[in-house]
């Protein structure tokens, strides 16, 4: 039962832990650094509870130690303690990638003494060793050894460390042999009356914190200006790492004389006390705990009330964990010397187990380049800690099903053996980490996943993990092991623990992959929080990267659930056979007045990367236009402009709409990518390659990004051209300064490819020249171009838009070509987005709300060899190609092509969750009129058919087909 006294005693405890966090949280931050006023004292003053902490849990020791309670401190405990803490925080910090994965962190870590790794906790143990020793010395050596450690330990060190020495470093023995004096001035307390020993300690208290309050005023005035003395707030940054410092240990004396007084010294832990400390003063926490884990967007240059928001959230979760990791710990060592280990020993192997599995799986996904590791993972540490939490939460609901403490543990050691063996067998045969879509849908292929391991390791791997379990599962009974979990704790853990689970796999994919795609209302507190905070940043487009960047339990999870499409009303097997036969009979009606048969043609989807007039964006000036040619195509032929679904990026989700007809306006939001996140869960999407016998794709750029390789195979590409083998593209030139390929060069390889077939083909080409980054001055010349924006902004522009001037150029070569055929050839070309360079100087998030649609128009046209025949759609989304495209060429359409092709002419376009009318203004869906808004529902229905629903409308069925005469 908690009795009132207990309680009290608890608060008193967790309030000296929360200003040991404290102390060591200012400490470590470097606060004070040019701070100045009142928040800049504030600073300074918490600073200084680190060494006054520290030298209170010393005098909490000596004094149990000098009144005989020595038998209750045992040296074995003690350094158990030591022993452990080293070891969850050093397993934890190679988790959370803190510290370098390698053996030398690992000894230190394992043999915290012999490696000093902490010198406040040898100094405890050596208080502890030597006490029979001091306390056995004559009275005189006892003065005469307690003067000199007073002057050569605290004052002579006091006023060295207040000095602008260079190269300034700490000495860890001055702190060891600090313990001895602290247990000297302690016996000589006691050797004293009472009434004396208080009042001199009363006297030395004050003293010691007048001075030390008015050297801190002195030094903040005149410190910068004197060439000896340090600045106020360097000299408390290095006191406060001198527990030794005199004013430290003046105070010290005092806060326990009152601790004393009011007995409460009587109820404070030493083992809890001690436990904070020892977590605190971890040679880790220095600069890799606090700086890379805690020191988040609340902490850099903010205001005070940013400042202390961040300061008292790490305050209550690290006073929390220290707390629970000091109960954990002494409920474990009682389970395991009474050889009954229940549930704390159980969390505390589950906690490595969890720290082990990120860790493996780190190295795995880098295929163990263990810099790379380090690299990825000391910027984002408060990432890695959510991989181990997620671990830890996987890791306790096994425990809790198993509830048997060995078998779980080798359980989950097998699990996660098995799991980094098909891991790693996956990226070196795919360049790519297991994922969700794998295990929940690839093991009805076992003969397509026994192809890619050796099925002998695999079944010696199976064999023997089955036996080491049977092993272990007869040797607990052997024994007879306890259960870990009564019934409550079990549902308890396991509950919160799949909550857990739950949540994050909830929550993680509704992250917009990047900041370009957020909108108003992404910004939820998680989605914020993780963003700013855990510095969680989806890479959607390259799988394998994302793994290693995010961590592979946050990078499995944000894939484990994404929502495709919400179903829309009236969804059934029997609307679907309506609407296909309601656009059946259209497709007969549109294909009584087309005589062409597209598959006869040559068409080619030219996807520009980048490729948007300027012009359009308010503000920017320019004295030519730098896409005249381009203009001038435009002109002649169906064209206008193309609402983009991305801002700076989004290329394939671009690319995906243009030749799949399927709206991503009509998605669930947290689809960001449907290369990577929907087609694997399909057997069959359709697209404009249905309508060709040859097709064929170039990207003159590594092939792996946005799942490309599997996407292009899956959608019948014949061939994907790009820069890694087996069809590596001929041409290869660049211009002057540029990293990419260019359009010339690519166009030249247009050209091949389309001679190498001389029958009907559709192309896909993707270019690279005008992708980002826009380096100042990377090209020979520089286009003309000013605005209201930041000089960095210009510079980028100057830059993009002498690239899209080359590209203007380029096309030249490419129609000439084009008009050369004797083939009916057809080119949908367009840009996929604008660069994400504009930047304006003055109130720029007003202005790019304000300019939302501008910055989301780029060009599009549609140019055949044969017919100038137009389409009159000024603004299209990406979905609308194909059918325009079979309009401009007299072809005939599916009822699949008719449906869009009522979408095309009647519906605006749609994306982001808006639609563009031709002025370029932007409606929401409960502007359309009644009939746009069926329309738009008949469309959402197939699209959920195909996508996310039961798919009704199959690979083959007569909605795909193009009825032949």
């Amino acid at each position: 039962m908690f009795t009132q006294k207990k309680i009290s005693t608890y608060i008193i405890n967790i309030i000296l832990v929360a200003l040991i966090v404290l102390g060591s949280v200012m400490t470590y931050t470097n606060f004070a650094i040019h701070e100045v006023g009142i928040r800049g004292y504030f600073i300074e003053f918490t600073t200084s509870l680190r060494p006054i902490l520290e030298n209170l849990v010393l005098l909490l020791l000596a004094h149990r130690l000098t009144r005989g309670d020595s038998n209750k401190i045992s040296i074995v405990r003690t350094w158990s303690q030591v022993w452990f803490y080293s070891v969850v925080f050093g397993a934890m910090s190679m988790a959370v990638v803190l510290t370098k994965l390698n053996i030398y962190n690992l000894v230190r870590f394992l043999f915290p003494v012999t490696f000093l790794t902490n010198s406040f906790a040898i100094a405890v143990l050596f208080m502890i060793v030597i006490r029979k020793m001091v306390l056995s010395l004559n009275s005189k050596i006892k003065v005469k050894l307690w003067w000199a450690s007073l002057i050569a330990l605290s004052v002579v060190p006091t006023f060295i460390w207040v000095l602008k020495i260079p190269n300034f470093n700490q000495f860890p023995f001055g702190t060891i042999l600090w313990a001895g004096f602290v247990l000297l001035t302690m016996d000589r307390l006691k050797q004293l009356p009472i009434e004396k020993s208080r009042k001199l300690i009363r006297t030395i208290g004050p003293i010691s914190i007048i001075v030390a309050v008015i050297l801190t005023i002195v030094f903040n005035h005149i410190g910068e200006h004197l060439s000896l003395l340090q600045p106020g707030f360097v000299a408390v940054s290095h006191l406060a790492m001198l527990p030794s410092n005199f004013f430290a240990f003046g105070t010290a004396l005092y806060v326990f004389d009152l601790l004393t007084k009011f007995k409460i010294e009587s109820k404070l832990s030493f083992a809890m006390l001690f436990g904070a400390t020892l977590f605190n003063t971890h040679f880790l926490m220095i600069d890799s705990f606090w700086n890379n884990l805690w020191k988040t967007s609340l902490w850099d240059h903010e205001s005070t009330g940013s400042m202390l928001l961040g300061c008292l959230v790490i305050l209550i979760v690290m006073t929390f964990f220290v707390v629970l990791i000091e109960h954990l710990r002494q409920l474990a060592e009682t389970q395991i010397i009474e050889r009954k280990p229940k549930a704390a020993v159980s969390f505390v192997v589950s906690f490595i187990v969890a720290c082990l599995s990120n860790v493996t799986l780190l190295l795995i996904n880098t295929l163990f380049n263990v810099h790379s590791v380090f690299i990825n993972g000391t910027s984002r540490t408060q990432l890695m800690l959510l991989n181990v939490l997620l671990f830890l939460a996987l890791t306790i609901v096994i425990y809790t099903i198993i509830n048997r403490l060995m078998v779980s543990t080798i359980v989950s050691l097998a699990l996660l053996v098995a799991f980094s063996f098909g891991n790693y067998q996956k990226i070196i045969s795919r360049n790519e980490p297991v994922m969700p879509i794998d295990i929940t849908s690839n093991l009805s292929n076992v003969n397509e996943i026994a192809d890619l391991v050796n099925i002998w390791l695999v079944v010696f791997l199976i064999i023997v993990i089955i036996a080491v379990i049977v092993s272990v599962v007869w040797y607990e009974r052997k024994i007879k092991l306890s259960k870990p979990f009564n019934l409550y704790q079990r549902l308890g853990a396991g509950i919160i623990s799949v909550a857990f689970l739950m949540f994050f796999m909830a929550k993680l994919p509704l992250v917009p992959s990047s900041v370009v795609t957020w909108k108003a209302k992404d910004h939820t507190i998680t989605n914020d929080t993780l963003a700013k905070q855990v510095r969680y940043i989806p890479h959607p487009g390259d799988i394998w990267w994302d793994f290693k960047a995010n961590g592979p339990a946050v990078a499995f999870m944000s894939r484990f659930s994404i929502p495709v499409m919400d179903k829309p009303d009236g969804y059934s097997a029997s609307k679907i056979a309506q609407l296909n036969k309601k656009y059946g009979n259209l497709a007969n009606s549109i294909n009584k007045t087309r005589t062409n048969n597209i598959k006869n043609d040559v068409v080619v989807y030219i996807l520009s990367e980048s490729f948007s007039n300027p012009n359009r964006v308010p503000g920017v000036k320019m004295d030519q236009n730098p896409v005249p040619y381009t203009d001038q195509i435009k002109q002649q032929n169906t064209s206008g402009i193309m609402d983009s679904y991305g801002y700076g990026g989004g290329t394939a989700d671009i690319e995906f709409e243009a030749l799949s007809g399927m709206s991503l306006n009509n998605f669930n939001p947290a689809l960001s990518t449907p290369y990577v996140e929907l087609m694997p869960k399909l057997d069959y999407m359709p697209t404009v390659l249905d309508l060709f016998n040859t097709k064929n794709a170039i990207h003159p750029f590594q092939p792996g990004l946005y799942n490309r390789i599997n996407v292009f195979k899956q959608l019948g590409f014949s061939k994907f051209y790009n820069t890694k083998d087996p069809n590596k593209v001929t041409y290869t030139d660049k211009l002057n300064g540029s990293g990419y390929i260019s359009d010339l060069s690519a166009y030249k390889e247009l050209n091949k490819v389309m001679n190498e077939n001389k029958n009907g083909q559709f192309i896909q080409l993707s270019t690279m020249q005008n992708h980002m980054p826009f380096k100042k001055n990377e090209y020979k010349n520089n286009y003309p171009i000013s605005g209201p924006f930041t000089g960095a902004s210009l510079d980028k522009l100057k830059t993009y838009t002498e690239g899209i001037h080359q590209s203007d150029q380029s096309l030249k070569y490419l129609i000439n070509k084009v008009n050369q055929e004797k083939r009916h050839v057809t080119l949908v070309y367009y840009g996929d987005h604008l660069p994400g360079a504009y930047a304006w100087a003055k109130d720029n998030d007003e202005n790019m709300t304000k300019y939302d649609s501008q910055l989301h128009q780029t060009d599009y046209f549609i140019y055949s060899n044969y017919t100038h025949k137009k389409v009159q759609k000024p603004v299209v989304a990406p979905y609308m190609f194909t059918p325009m495209m079979l309009q401009q060429t007299d072809s005939k359409v599916s009822a699949y092509y008719a449906l869009l092709t009522k979408c095309m002419e009647t519906l605006p376009a749609g994306e982001r969750e808006k639609y563009m009318e031709s002025d370029g203004k932007q409606i929401t869906e409960d502007k359309l009129t009644a009939k746009q808004k069926q329309l738009l529902k008949d469309y959402k229905l197939i699209q959920y058919d195909i996508t996310a629903g039961k798919h009704y409308l199959k690979r083959g069925s007569d909605f795909f087909k193009v009825k032949e005469d």
